[in-house]
């Protein structure tokens, strides 16, 4: 490869590209020129004036189920105009669906990219699928010629960081619970077992990686040098702190360089385990200002059954009532449209279901004092997962995927839904989903709900506004038809002192 530049992409997105950004740092050490674009649909217009511009002999695009139906034509388009150019696919659809991915890369990058990535570039693979072989420390990332082509990321006054790929953790709609025999048609039994020890006890297709302290103090202060707007650090690991040695260490390096936010678990900051509460008080020792928890669901029998979330309801009060003394922000997350009926033991379904989730963050900031903010989406049944399966063998869902958008958590459900709890055998009750009708009512009803969700959270007895304003057909009396929807990046909501 004589032309060594190499166009990193991956789809348009509020959040800084952090994967691209550790990947580029790999192929400057190979001796390529980079260059990092966000590409949106369907015009593409930003990816095609970035390949015109920059002329590269690859294109390494970061892919998920949903918008790899996009990229999917635009790719075999570019394929069929440069022959050229060879195409890298990485990312959770290329892990978890390889052989699909195939079908329009010339290289698939399976699990942890950094090693494959050199390989490739050093022109030491086939072509085809490109499997971890070796796993090594996370580079620090490059960002900033990104930043100066992209001044709106470098301006946003919230940067990412990720300090820990991982989560212990297996909840059914996550891919993260997918282990190594799910894609094991896919590769010869050698790179199976090339693969099998370094993915750990889990045998989770992302192994877990730790970065050292001292790396993440050094790419915060490559931000501030290179983005001195930056004044709040938001922590994308799936478990801020779990390694509570890890977090000691960075508490008193950081040294309150900038305030933070992060995600936990609810079982993560129990104010009655010691180990836990010592978390929570060097979190905010260190500035960090508000944490991020999801809910899911307002029912544990939902959680455990549906969900594999196992945490009662009894803990969620008392983790928000101990952060809010504090002196915590909190926003929770849940889902809606949830498939519920099939549960052993007798639930609420539909809207009741919906709104008794709302209603449980109503109580739990009038009790508590938090959450600060509340986000809901509807759930996507993605390809592959567990909660795909569960709503397959249920009825709730007779779909290949296709129909499930980019962002398909946002969007309208696709699921269907029963009229009560049936249990273990509602598949085999014909007569027991709504109407074409009712389905299409309710769904609209999801819709509304998903996104005005934060704004009935935040209200004294919210959850029954909501209950008139989500029934009624003609809502122009209720005052709030662009009501304000809060989002993660409204920065100022997660300002608390000190």
């Amino acid at each position: 490869m004589n032309n060594k530049r190499i166009l990193l992409g991956a789809s348009h997105s509020i959040i800084e590209p952090l994967a691209l950004f550790h990947l580029s740092t790999v192929a400057k050490q190979e001796g390529w020129q980079t260059k990092i674009v966000m590409a949106s649909e369907p015009s593409y217009k930003e990816l095609d004036a970035a390949i015109k511009e920059f002329r590269p002999s690859i294109l390494g695009f970061t892919i998920y189920t949903g918008n790899h139906l996009h990229f999917k034509d635009y790719f075999k388009k570019l394929r069929a105009e440069d022959e050229d150019i060879k195409i890298i696919v990485g990312g959770p659809h290329a892990t978890y669906f390889p052989q699909d991915a195939q079908q329009y890369a010339d290289y698939v990058v399976m699990s942890e990219g950094f090693d494959s990535l050199r390989r490739i570039l050093r022109n030491e693979v086939k072509l085809g699928l490109v499997h971890l072989r070796k796993q090594e420390p996370v580079p620090l990332p490059d960002r900033e010629d990104f930043y100066k082509e992209n001044p709106g990321y470098r301006d946003n006054p919230i940067k990412n960081i990720i300090t820990h790929i991982g989560c212990p953790y297996s909840c059914t709609y996550c891919y993260n619970s997918s282990r190594l025999e799910r894609i094991s048609s896919a590769l010869t039994p050698e790179q199976i077992e090339e693969m099998r020890p370094l993915l750990g006890r889990s045998q989770k297709l992302v192994p877990s990686a730790n970065r050292s302290v001292d790396e993440v103090i050094k790419e915060i202060e490559d931000i501030q040098r290179v983005a001195p707007s930056t004044s709040m650090i938001y922590f994308q690991d799936d478990i801020f702190g779990e390694n509570i040695e890890w977090l000691r260490e960075f508490v008193k390096k950081f040294n309150s360089r900038l305030t933070f936010h992060a995600q936990v678990r609810f079982e993560f900051v129990n104010p009655k385990n010691e180990v836990c509460r010592e978390r929570a008080e060097l979190m905010r020792e260190a500035g960090c200002n508000g944490l991020t928890m999801a809910i899911e669901s307002e029912n544990p029998v939902i959680r455990k059954e549906v969900l594999n979330r196992h945490m009662s309801n009894e803990l969620i009060f008392e983790v928000m009532e101990y952060l809010h003394k504090l002196g915590y922000a909190a926003r929770t997350e849940q889902m809606v449209g949830l498939p519920r009926g099939a549960t052993t033991i007798p639930t609420m379904v539909n809207l009741e279901a919906d709104l008794a989730t709302l209603e449980f963050n109503v109580k739990l900031r009038e009790q508590t004092g938090l959450p600060t903010l509340a986000w809901a989406s509807t759930l996507a049944p993605y390809k592959g997962t567990k909660i795909e399966e569960f709503c397959i063998r249920h009825g709730f869902y007779k779909g290949d995927g296709s129909d499930i958008p980019k962002e398909g958590y946002r969007v309208k459900s696709a699921l269907n839904f029963p009229r009560e709890w049936v249990g273990p055998s509602l598949s085999l009750q014909k007569d027991a989903w709504l109407s074409a009708e009712e389905q299409e009512e309710y769904k609209g009803q999801l819709y509304l709900l998903m996104n005005y969700f934060s704004t009935f959270a935040l209200m004294p007895k919210g959850h029954e506004l909501a209950r008139k304003f989500l029934r009624q057909k003609d809502r122009s009396d209720f005052g709030f038809s662009t009501a304000v929807r809060y989002h993660l990046y409204d920065y100022a909501l997660f300002q608390t002192k000190k």
